[in-house]
Protein backbone atom coordinates (compact mmCIF):
# COMPACT_ATOMS: atom_id res chain seq x y z
CA UNK A 1 0.00 0.00 0.00
CA UNK A 2 1.40 3.24 -1.05
CA UNK A 3 0.67 6.62 0.80
CA UNK A 4 0.20 9.49 -0.51
CA UNK A 5 3.32 12.08 0.00
CA UNK A 6 1.71 15.29 1.43
CA UNK A 7 3.07 18.75 -0.51
CA UNK A 8 5.81 20.59 1.80
CA UNK A 9 4.82 23.76 2.91
CA UNK A 10 6.12 25.96 0.89
CA UNK A 11 4.15 24.27 -1.90
CA UNK A 12 0.90 24.43 -0.14
CA UNK A 13 1.28 27.70 0.22
CA UNK A 14 1.81 28.77 -2.98
CA UNK A 15 -0.97 26.65 -4.07
CA UNK A 16 -3.29 28.82 -1.88
CA UNK A 17 -1.64 31.78 -2.89
CA UNK A 18 -1.83 31.17 -6.70
CA UNK A 19 -5.34 30.31 -6.05
CA UNK A 20 -6.38 33.13 -4.60
CA UNK A 21 -4.68 35.82 -7.06
CA UNK A 22 -6.52 33.80 -9.95
CA UNK A 23 -9.92 35.19 -8.03
CA UNK A 24 -8.53 38.78 -8.42
CA UNK A 25 -7.08 38.73 -11.60
CA UNK A 26 -10.57 39.70 -13.39
CA UNK A 27 -10.42 42.74 -11.08
CA UNK A 28 -7.15 43.54 -10.74
CA UNK A 29 -4.17 44.47 -13.18
CA UNK A 30 -1.06 42.35 -13.08
CA UNK A 31 0.67 45.32 -12.96
CA UNK A 32 -1.12 46.42 -9.29
CA UNK A 33 -0.72 42.86 -7.94
CA UNK A 34 2.68 42.98 -8.82
CA UNK A 35 3.71 46.84 -6.88
CA UNK A 36 1.20 45.17 -3.91
CA UNK A 37 3.57 42.33 -4.09
CA UNK A 38 6.69 44.63 -3.94
CA UNK A 39 4.88 46.49 -1.17
CA UNK A 40 4.39 43.27 0.82
CA UNK A 41 8.31 42.16 0.18
CA UNK A 42 9.53 45.46 1.49
CA UNK A 43 7.49 45.29 4.72
CA UNK A 44 8.86 41.80 5.37
CA UNK A 45 12.38 43.27 5.01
Amino acid sequence: MTKKKRPGPIKEFLEKFFDLCKGYQQETPPHKMAEILRDYADRLD
